[in-house]
């Protein structure tokens, strides 16, 4: 079959049958038929675009890896992008000549991702083998990890000299034991985590705790070793706990109790077991419940987790809670407690004794949630109490009145009457929603309440509104059949009043989709009745509410509905009922059906769009014959999109009637206009006429000199993305006297689909339209080869600043030793400020090139600060040890610049720059910086000195803090500062400085509240006591030691052992501190107990006014 023939006999077929042919033609070759062969030749060898694709389909059947490694290289990127997703059907060594075709592209990405997902490893690592020798192209190195773990293991040295964050990413996502291996190699042996090892853990642990748990559980433990605290790898632990919950316990508790002693959850605090408690046994689940409840749910949550433990678990949390409980949590636990004997009462009591001390706020009550949780006796006690004896709630009905909810149905009654008779609706609507609470709780109220609902017939809409919702929050299983006559008449009544709004229907009907579970027929039949009272549905989303069996259930009262809408007019009600059950619309045919009803019949095309919407997303099948058979009768549903996307992506065959040179004319067209249809989608299934024909329509309406704006703009977006269409219908609109055609045409050239935009957008360059052009020559150039791209650059005029900076950007990304030497040329005295800025960024990847390294050291000597500052951005990630010396003292001599404005940057972030800095250059650098004349860079240096410094170096940096105490601002600063970086899991060099500068301020009397600040941070509550006590002996407990020593003591964790050893001292300020820490032991969560109050007692009983007066306006709950 000669060509002219088989391109006949295609065209009249959709993209899919199109595509079948070229197979069966490729068949035929394939076995020998010679004329089969004469076509394919002259399809490839054809400057069309369309019929080169063609000829590439071909080889779907004839495997023939030299049409497939040749069309890599095509100039049509459609051509290009089918190829590279057919090389993985070729031979090995067809895939890796196809690979090096493509090398400096995009595409070469792509294209190995898409061989490896195909299951193509060995040619590609090959490819990647010969590829990354010595000299590789970094963006080559970064392509390494999707190669086979043999070969990644033997290119780690190279990946950890030469890849960027890019390759550690992707090595973490495709090789996570490897890495995990090969990141607790580096710690072993270490005294701290250097700054190189640390930048490249911190985003890919999370990730390779999630794919290899098992390899990141020994490199946590050793990170947890080396002083990093739990903060720094919370996500990593949220991972470990969903996946080795035990090991995850075990990393968390030898931290915690490795620690200063803090308030809990302490180390914990960074995850939740609630998801796997049952996971734990018996002594973690106990060890939580003692020192970390929070990590496990409370409240409504709670039952959750505590009844799927086994036996032995529960009990054992049920031990550890009775005998050992802290705060406020677990009051859900009074619930399984035994109740069998004296004994076990006694000890629920003394229990819930303590919980609700601690419990309690600071104005003595308790929330309600909290109480919601507790078993019916203390649930109603503490009830009774809040409403009967707590001051506070006294006067204050507000907050008072919703305990009455805890209790019992009768016994609320009560308690709310003069507030369910009260004048005001709306404090009606709020007691009769209290009173409905209490369902929840009473399971044996709900006749009661439905009677009392039903006696508020003639209620107004915001009272009935109330109770509906809080109708809407009791549990489905406090419902029973039995309820729903009465329920189905308090529902009537509110549908037969005058002033029902659209709120209280939605509650209604939100309360009804949940009752489908225990009668479906009574929630059809209440539905369709809510749907046609208020002729619409007033909640969105009910389909996500309904099972599929539910959504059937309705499905026939939705039958009678639709039927008399349909009527009626009620077409947007239609539509909006759809909407809403759109998450089981495939369950309820009869909406479907009205839905092809209304697109087949009625005239507004409002209505015709969105039913074929959602038919589209919900019924495909009848959506695309629908759809069909309407285009095929009447054009103007072309105008819908969703049926244009369907013409233009799956029915190719029809697509003539959307490109046809008449005016529209139908249903939703007068035929006075010829429209051009939007056909955002499928243009490379068309065929080649198909393009030309739409690129001739598109034309026109961009000839147009009246046409506005947003019309032009879709209609170059559609030109542009035209892949058999000529270029020159789109490049002739970048020389429009249109400013915006002109500027969305220059934009858009890069989507052509072959190369001619390149000559066009160089010649932009040498007009006004370079600052357009320059930036879409960016995306033509990454389709292109390095050499072209060169070529090209070189020769682009750079007299404009704009195109140069991005000549040089394109530069730098470009790559290879050609690349550096345009590079090395455009570094002269005359060269534009952001020129030079920006060939430092172009630099970046060639930081293992000599030259390189003069540039960026002239640039730290440059009298522009603006220059010199701009080196504080080199990325860091990819560095040889070699280059990161260099880096390392380049950085340094740029902190000793004179102008702040170059050292600032640096110094932000110079705590976390990845360089190991062998020779100490950079740390020397921030040890000197100090003792700068500027507050915050001294900050700042701190910081970056405290995080880089390795425990060789502590003397060093405490004897440059002890020289500034003369500098009493900068003593400050800086102590301040290193108070922020102690914590209870701050590593052991840190706390061995603040050690150190300690020694320094407790010899210096005029500095004891600095003494006493930091030293809070860093003693545990023993050493605290001896440090107030040496003040008092030394009589320096001045007034503002005795302010940093209250911060102190009310901050401290063991604040009662405080109490304790200070309250019986001979000096009366020392006891003041004591009684601080009895206020701060009885905060909430700890709460006034009995003995708490008695020593209170004791305090304002002191013979000091210092002790007594402040202890008797200590008020107790």
């Amino acid at each position: 079959m000669a060509k002219g023939p088989f391109l006949d006999d295609v065209a009249k077929l959709h993209h899919r049958d199109r595509t079948r042919r070229a197979v069966e033609l490729g068949r035929a070759a394939h076995g020998g038929d010679l004329s089969a062969q004469a076509t394919i030749a002259e399809l490839l060898a054809s400057p069309s675009p369309y019929e080169r694709l063609l000829g590439l389909h071909t080889a779907f059947a004839t495997r023939d890896g030299a049409v497939v490694v040749g069309a890599l290289s095509d100039p049509s990127r459609t051509v290009r992008r089918k190829a590279a997703k057919m090389l993985a059907l070729t031979r090995d060594p067809d895939v890796a000549r196809g690979l090096g075709a493509i090398v400096g592209t995009r595409a070469l990405r792509r294209t190995i991702a898409h061989l490896v997902r195909k299951g193509r490893l060995g040619p590609v690592d090959t490819f990647l083998h010969d590829a990354t020798q010595a000299g590789a192209e970094p963006a080559l190195v970064d392509l390494v990890p999707f190669a086979s773990a043999e070969l990644v293991a033997k290119r780690l040295p190279l990946l950890d000299q030469r890849g960027g964050d890019t390759a550690w990413t992707r090595l973490a996502a495709r090789h996570s034991a490897l890495v995990a291996a090969w990141f607790d190699d580096a710690l072993r042996g270490k005294e701290a985590v250097d700054p190189r090892l640390r930048y490249r853990m911190a985003s890919r642990l999370e990730r390779l705790a999630r794919l290899s748990p098992d390899a990141a559980i020994p490199l946590v433990s050793r990170l947890f070793a080396l002083g990093e605290e739990p903060s720094v790898v919370a996500g990593t632990l949220r991972e470990l706990v969903r996946y080795r919950p035990r090991e995850a316990f075990d990393l968390l508790r030898a931290r915690h109790e490795s620690a200063r002693p803090m308030h809990p959850p302490g180390a914990f605090g960074v995850v939740s077991f609630g998801k796997v408690a049952r996971r734990l046994g018996a002594e973690r689940l106990a060890y939580l419940v003692r020192h970390a409840p929070s990590t496990l749910p409370d409240q409504k949550r709670g039952p959750r987790w505590f009844l799927k433990l086994a036996d032995d678990d529960r009990k054992a949390v049920l031990g550890a809670f009775l005998t050992g409980g802290r705060g406020g949590w677990g009051g859900f636990l009074f619930r399984y407690v035994a109740t069998t004997s004296p004994e076990e009462s006694a000890v629920r009591e003394r229990a819930f004794e303590r919980f609700r001390v601690a419990a309690q706020a600071s104005d003595g009550t308790i929330g309600l949630p909290v109480l919601a949780a507790l078993p019916r006796d203390l649930r109603e006690r503490e009830a009774r109490r809040h409403l009967t004896e707590v001051k506070v709630l006294a006067s204050d009905p507000q907050r008072r009145l919703p305990y009455a909810g805890l209790l019992t149905f009768a016994e609320a009654s009560t308690v709310l009457a003069p507030f369910l008779g009260h004048p005001e609706g709306e404090e009606r609507a709020r007691a009769l929603g209290i009173l409905l609470a209490t369902l929840d709780h009473d399971t044996t109220a709900m006749p009661a309440a439905l009677a009392a609902l039903k006696a508020r017939k003639f209620e107004q809409d915001p009272v009935r509104r109330a109770a509906f919702e809080a109708l809407g929050r009791v549990a489905l299983g406090r419902f029973s059949a039995e309820h729903l006559p009465d329920l189905g008449v308090a529902i009537g009544d509110a549908l037969d009043a005058a002033d029902l709004s659209a709120q209280t229907a939605a509650a209604i009907e939100r309360l009804v989709v949940r009752l489908f579970r225990l009668d479906g027929d009574f929630g059809a039949r209440t539905l369709a009745r809510l749907f046609a009272v208020r002729g619409a549905v007033s909640t969105w989303g009910l389909g996500a509410t309904l099972t599929e069996p539910e959504a059937t259930a309705l499905s026939p009262a939705i039958e009678k509905l639709v039927a008399a809408w349909s009527t009626k007019e009620r077409a947007y009600a239609i539509v909006s009922l759809a909407v809403s059950l759109e998450g089981r619309l495939v369950a309820v045919p009869p909406l479907l059906e009205a839905l092809e009803r209304l697109a087949r019949d009625l005239p507004f095309v409002g209505v015709a769009a969105s039913a074929l919407d959602l038919l589209e997303r919900r019924d495909r099948p009848r959506f695309r014959a629908l759809a069909t058979e309407l285009v095929t009768t009447d054009r103007s549903f072309l105008l819908l999109p969703s049926v244009a996307k369907h013409i233009a992506t799956h029915r190719q065959d029809l697509l003539d009637l959307a490109l046809a040179d008449a005016p529209t004319e139908g249903r939703f067209a007068t035929g006075r206009t010829h429209l051009v249809v939007d056909l955002e989608r499928g243009a490379a299934t068309w065929t080649e006429a198909q393009n030309a024909r739409y690129a001739e329509a598109l034309t026109r309406l961009l000839d147009d000199p009246e046409r506005d704006v947003p019309t032009l703009r879709f209609a170059l977006d559609r030109l542009v993305v035209l892949p058999f269409a000529s270029a020159d219908a789109a490049i002739r609109f970048a020389s429009d006297p249109r400013p915006p055609v002109r500027e969305m045409a220059i934009r858009g050239l890069p989507w052509l689909d072959g190369r001619e935009a390149v000559s066009a957008l160089v010649e932009a360059l040498g007009d006004d339209r370079a600052r357009w052009a320059i930036y879409a020559l960016r995306k033509a150039f990454s389709e292109m080869g390095r050499p072209d791209v060169l070529a090209t650059l070189r020769a682009t005029p750079t007299k404009k600043v704009t195109v140069a900076k991005e000549v040089v950007r394109l530069l730098g990304e470009l790559g290879g030793h050609d690349a550096l030497e345009a590079l090395v040329a455009l570094d002269r005295p005359d060269t534009h400020r952001d020129v030079r800025i920006a060939l430092l960024r172009a630099l970046w990847d060639h930081l293992e090139e000599g030259p390189v390294w003069a540039i960026f050291e002239r640039a730290a000597a440059d009298p522009d600060w603006v220059v010199a500052g701009k080196l504080a951005d080199v990325p860091l990630g990819r560095l040889s040890d070699v280059a990161e010396v260099k880096v390392t003292r380049l950085l340094a001599s740029v902190l000793a610049r004179p102008e702040p404005e170059a050292r600032l940057e640096l110094l932000r972030r110079a705590a976390g720059l990845p360089l190991r800095d062998g020779d100490r250059t950079l740390f020397g650098r921030l040890l000197a910086h100090l003792g700068t004349k500027d507050e915050v860079e001294a900050t700042f240096a701190l910081n970056a000195v405290i995080a880089r410094m390795s425990p060789q170096e502590i003397d060093a940096v405490v004897s440059a803090i002890a020289a500034l105490l003369p500098r009493r601002r900068r003593l400050q600063t800086l102590a301040n500062a290193l108070a922020q970086r102690l914590g209870p899991y701050t590593s052991s060099t840190i706390r061995a400085v603040a050690s150190g500068v300690l020694e320094h301020l407790r010899g210096d009397a005029h500095a004891l509240p600095l003494y006493v600040t930091l030293g809070a941070r860093l003693w545990d509550w023993d050493d605290l006591a001896k440090a107030i006590v040496d003040l008092a002996a030394r009589d320096l407990l001045y007034f503002e030691v005795m302010e940093a020593a209250l911060a102190a003591v009310r901050g401290s964790v063991h604040a009662s052992l405080l109490d304790d050893r200070l309250g019986k001292h001979a000096d009366p300020r020392v006891r003041r501190l004591g009684l601080a820490a009895l206020v701060a032991a009885s905060a909430p969560k700890d709460g006034w107990s009995a003995a708490r109050r008695a020593r209170l007692d004791t305090y304002r009983a002191d013979p000091s006014p210092m002790v007594a007066g402040p202890a008797h306006f200590v008020i107790p709950p």
